[in-house]
């Protein structure tokens, strides 16, 4: 008979005594999570190794499960004992709505919303076959977001927005389409920029300096832009400004349906900020151009009336037709980033705080690797006391091609490292307050945005 092991949240305690008791009388093996383990003294390593031990887990799905740091600490082992053996061992038991982690909802869970009978029986039918099921991995290939995979989350951003407290944060992701250079990208056209007034000292320069630097010396991309700062001395500035709209094509999907989410409706309300970590005006010149009233904060003292939407660049702002000047500094080198971590009284960092204490929060084109935003976002995720995920971020699946763009002989096992990688990401991602949307290609981040509009 198959060992099963329990993972729940203390809150749901009596659900979960209730289905153990039902399991042991169909005399089925059962661990009730870590409480049922004897050994206070080192719990985690008791733990896991249980977990090794088990022919499935059964995880009871609610809003407190999903939250629950033990929950989601059972769940990533078991994840990985999947990945590894390649067979099927979660089983979800969903026992109310609530954001289920993205790597289960693809399965065939047992519901018990409605009927606890009808979900006990289905649960029973997946305990007593004879072998774990192949673990089935989501597909990769789709190219349209699947809705119904994200009900629940679309369903509260949706909410968010009508009641206008869903602020975006955006990154260099929402302006790929556009040909908005990414970090990496406009730190090797500035060093090229550097080297082409000398083009003797080193010839034939194109990436190559640039890459070692990126690549195969192991720099900081801060070091690197803080030498590049340097270098450029008053022409930084402009430099870094002609950088960004050399090739921009002004055409961007995801851009286009923020600029919808910002039209203020008889029946809801429009964003309640943009927070972007750009320092393009791409969005200010599309909401010019539609006449839909916003106001850029870039320095502290800025203010903004009722009637226009806070657009706040916390990095900076490179506007493409304003004459720059000396407001217009950006957060581009170590000692700009220093600046900011150091100050948490700086008005980007309030500004930062204050919406994720006080909206829902969607992430966008973000990779969550700046340290000042995750001490922003852990310090928010700790206010908040019982370390809910309010917030939302979208995120793109990895493919083999982003793992090892050189290496063509690649085998099954290298595939696996991608699951697990996603799995680090999304509870990462969790343990700082949000809830993951996973995207396979940057064209479903408009797909989303038309979704969360849509009566």
């Amino acid at each position: 008979m198959a060992r099963i092991f329990i993972s729940y949240s203390y809150q749901d305690n009596d659900f979960t005594m209730k289905l153990t008791e039902r399991l042991k009388k169909d005399k089925i093996d059962v661990l009730i999570g870590r409480h049922g383990i004897a050994n206070d003294d080192n719990i985690i390593e008791e733990v896991n190794n249980a977990l090794k031990d088990i022919d499935y887990l059964i995880v009871i799905l609610s809003k407190a499960g999903v939250s629950s740091q033990w929950v989601n600490h059972e769940l990533g082992i078991t994840r990985l004992n999947e990945i590894s053996k390649d067979i099927t061992i979660i089983l979800p038991a969903l026992i109310e709505d609530c954001e289920i982690p993205s790597f289960l909802r693809e399965r065939l869970y047992a519901d018990f919303r409605l009927s606890f009978e009808e979900g006990y029986n289905k649960l029973i039918r997946a305990l007593k076959r004879k072998n774990n099921i192949k673990l089935q991995e989501p597909d990769r290939d789709v190219e349209n977001f699947q809705v119904e995979s994200y009900e629940y989350q679309i369903k509260s951003l949706k909410d968010s927005f009508r009641n206008g407290n869903l602020t975006l944060f955006c990154g260099a992701g929402i302006s790929y389409d556009a040909k908005i250079p990414t970090w990496n990208i406009l730190l090797k056209s500035l060093l090229k920029a550097i080297y082409s007034e000398n083009p003797h000292e080193i010839p034939n320069l194109d990436d190559k300096l640039a890459n070692l630097f990126l690549k195969r010396i192991n720099v900081s991309p801060l070091i690197l832009a803080q030498y590049l700062k340097t270098m450029l001395g008053n022409k930084f500035t402009s430099t870094v400004r002609d950088t960004l709209y050399k090739d921009c094509t002004d055409e961007s999907s995801t851009i286009e349906q923020i600029i919808e989410l910002c039209r203020q409706k008889r029946n809801r309300h429009p964003l309640k900020a943009i927070i972007t970590f750009n320092f393009d005006d791409l969005i200010e010149e599309k909401l010019l151009k539609e006449k839909i009233d916003f106001k850029s904060i870039y320095k502290e003292g800025e203010r903004f009336s009722d009637e226009e939407l806070p657009i706040y660049h916390p990095h900076g702002f490179l506007p493409r037709k304003i004459e720059l000047t000396n407001e217009n500094e950006v957060v581009f080198s170590e000692d700009a980033y220093h600046t900011q971590f150091i100050d948490p009284f700086s008005w980007g960092n309030l500004v930062q705080l204050s919406h994720l204490n006080n909206s829902t929060c969607l992430f966008i084109g973000i990779s969550l690797t700046d340290p000042n935003m995750r001490r922003l976002l852990d310090v928010s995720a700790r206010k908040n006391g019982k370390r809910e995920k309010n917030h939302y971020i979208i995120k793109k699946r990895y493919t083999l091609e982003d793992l090892y763009p050189e290496n063509q002989n690649l085998s099954k096992n290298d595939r696996k490292v991608i699951p697990v990688l996603e799995n680090i990401e999304e509870q990462d991602a969790n343990n700082l307050g949000f809830n993951v949307i996973w995207i396979n290609q940057y064209k479903e981040i408009s797909q989303i945005l038309t979704e969360i509009r849509k009566k």
